[in-house]
């Protein structure tokens, strides 16, 4: 009998310095978490730590009632299991026990006060296992710590955890509202002079600098916003150095009420976005990195995966471990005809491209497995609303390079005037050729994928040879290629010979 949904599904509770979040995520195979709900609560427990370090009779009952909120959606989306982690506050709260045993008596659930370098270790797991990225720096910046991961083929190498977490150093460093200059440059010669104090290293030439946290993503989120860009999606977004520059000396300029009002920002981070931005700024500036890739999971997505041993599943597996649970998801998914049109697809590109672009080429075979996908929204548009769904849905593992390249490349299959400098700055007037012709080997090999009976064994035969693509299909298969013959022609300069099938 086959296990019910909601079985697997787990409820994980992180319990910041600054926020409580909590996240409910199905796991399938090979380490791909479908999120089903998530919900989050203000607590700023770092702030309610008085001088003796006891933290405070109103962050006690905050986090009570956050944690009672958490339980009740994890146990309505079905979860079966709650595990919770605390982190830079309730390390430093003297009386985080008597917290904790009470959260234990009323809800169940016990709260792991997690040590800096295993918040650094689960941060990276979760951040860095859906980005292609294989060396390079994490960066999560919290409300209470700052941890630092330095990261060589997907394993991590060393881990860092300092005190200088965005409410930290905005009580430290930012007496006024907007900060004066002088102050915003002691705090980032403070961050830099930690860095080179403990022996973190610059990046070299190769690696990446990635970023995770609520800082970081409500940074990139301005970013965004203030730019023309095809993608809604925050998970992959790149950002470079000197437009995170920008919108921090934007942010500083500001008051808080101002912040708030800021579009792309959480108005509960506007008094400690500047601090936390800053710290970014000498992070990136420390490391000489040209640009920050922005994870949309973390510590929480990491306590899943947190029994991973040795390093991440490579970018590749992690993409089609993605297509493949997502496409688990569709009630109507047809997996013979998805592999069979990708199979063909990808022998089409061989013979069309045998020099091909690898990346162009990983691009067909996902389009192809995800041709379909569209339909159960709208069939007669279903190459539209595929690629929206390519955009838009919870795969891993892509850049959006990658997925503007899959979304295009479905467009062109079924519009061959599609333009893909729709896609600026991702994708520009140089990739129309080569994605026009991965349009047209899908939709070969989507023609001939619908003609194809059920349980018809692989055998379409494709060769180049005398000016023409020459397709043997296998007896039960029949197609008239009409309109193709021109695509094939005025794409390739090959004409389109087809034979086989019924007389």
């Amino acid at each position: 009998m086959t296990e019910p949904v909601s079985s697997r599904r787990i409820g994980v509770i992180d319990l910041g310095s600054n926020s409580g979040r909590a996240v409910i995520v199905e796991p399938h195979a090979a380490g791909h978490l479908e999120i089903v709900d998530e919900v989050r609560a203000r607590l700023q427990l770092t702030r309610e730590i008085d001088e003796d370090g006891r933290l405070s009779e109103r962050g006690r009952a905050r986090t009570l009632d956050a944690v009672a909120d958490f339980v009740a959606v994890a146990r309505g989306a079905g979860a079966r299991r709650v595990v919770a982690v605390g982190t830079a506050a309730l390390r430093a709260a003297t009386n985080a026990a008597e917290l904790l045993d009470e959260i234990d008596r009323r809800f169940g659930v016990s709260v792991e006060v997690i040590a800096g370098d295993t918040e650094a270790r689960l941060a990276f797991i979760g951040a860095a296992y859906g980005l292609p990225v294989e060396d390079g720096v994490l960066v999560d910046i919290g409300g209470g710590s700052l941890e630092m991961v330095r990261f060589r083929n997907r394993r991590m190498e060393q881990a860092w955890s300092f005190p200088l977490g965005a409410l930290n150093v905005t009580d430290r460093f930012l007496p006024r509202d907007p900060p004066k200059a002088e102050h915003l440059a002691a705090l980032e010669a403070h961050v830099v002079d930690a860095l080179k104090n403990s022996g973190v290293p610059r990046l070299k030439r190769g690696e990446h600098l990635v970023g995770t946290g609520g800082t970081i993503r409500n940074l990139a989120k301005v970013d965004i916003r203030q730019r023309q860009y095809p993608l809604t999606r925050l998970h992959g977004y790149v950002a470079t150095a000197a437009r995170l520059r920008r919108v921090s000396a934007k942010l500083a300029s500001m008051t808080q009420e101002q912040r708030a009002s800021v579009p792309g920002l959480n108005p509960a981070r506007a008094d400690s976005i500047v601090a936390g931005a800053y710290v970014l700024r000498a992070v990136s500036e420390h490391l000489r990195a040209p640009e920050l890739s922005i994870s949309g999971q973390g510590l929480r997505e990491g306590v899943v995966r947190g029994v991973l041993e040795g390093g991440l599943p490579s970018p590749e597996s992690v993409r089609r471990t993605s297509v493949r649970a997502f496409t688990e998801r569709l009630s109507g998914w047809d997996d013979e005809r998805a592999g069979r049109r990708a199979a063909l697809a990808l022998d089409l590109a061989d013979h069309l491209a045998p020099d091909g672009d690898g990346e162009v080429r990983e691009a067909i075979e996902h389009a192809a497995t995800l041709l379909d996908v569209g339909a159960s929204i709208d069939f007669y548009n279903r190459h539209r609303e595929s690629a929206a769904l390519v955009l838009r849905t919870d795969l891993a593992g892509f850049s959006h390079r990658h997925l503007v390249q899959m979304a295009a490349v479905i467009h062109l299959a079924e519009r061959p005037s599609f333009d893909v400098r729709s896609f600026r700055p991702l994708l520009r007037a140089g990739d129309q050729e080569a994605l026009a012709r991965a349009g047209v080997v899908l939709m070969l090999a989507d023609e001939i994928q619908r003609r194809t009976p059920p349980g018809t064994p692989p055998g379409v035969r494709v060769s180049v040879d005398g000016g023409a693509l020459h397709l043997g299909l296998p007896a039960t298969v029949e197609w008239r290629p009409g309109e193709a013959v021109e695509r094939v022609r005025k794409t390739f300069g090959l004409a389109l010979s087809v034979e086989g099938g019924h007389p």
